[in-house]
């Protein structure tokens, strides 16, 4: 089975009327494919990393790094997810 962007840009050789729309369309695919890749990293990152308590819930060494690689996580999600704009999903306008 062909993946739908060979088959978009096939569409779009023999059809020039319909290039603009197709072109948007095969744009959008390949961003959201990035965006798809770069969240699946930032899940991997989160699910090799070490948890920074022991099974008493205390702090161990570990707390440090982990929060900076957490926070960097999040953040980097947040924006690839668009959280400072109004999303369709959320439905609530961006914090001030």
């Amino acid at each position: 089975m062909p993946d739908i962007t060979e088959t978009l840009q096939a569409r779009m050789e023999e059809d020039p009327a319909m290039r603009a729309m197709l072109g948007g369309a095969l744009q959008e695919i390949l961003e959201l494919r990035k965006k798809r890749d770069a969240l699946e990293e930032i899940l991997i990152i989160l699910a090799r990393t070490e948890l920074p308590w022991d099974d008493d819930g205390k702090l161990n060494d570990a707390f440090p790094q982990f929060k900076v690689r957490y926070l960097n996580a999040m953040h980097e999600a947040s924006q690839l997810l668009g959280l400072e704009l109004r999303s369709t999903i959320t439905r609530t306008e961006p914090r001030t």
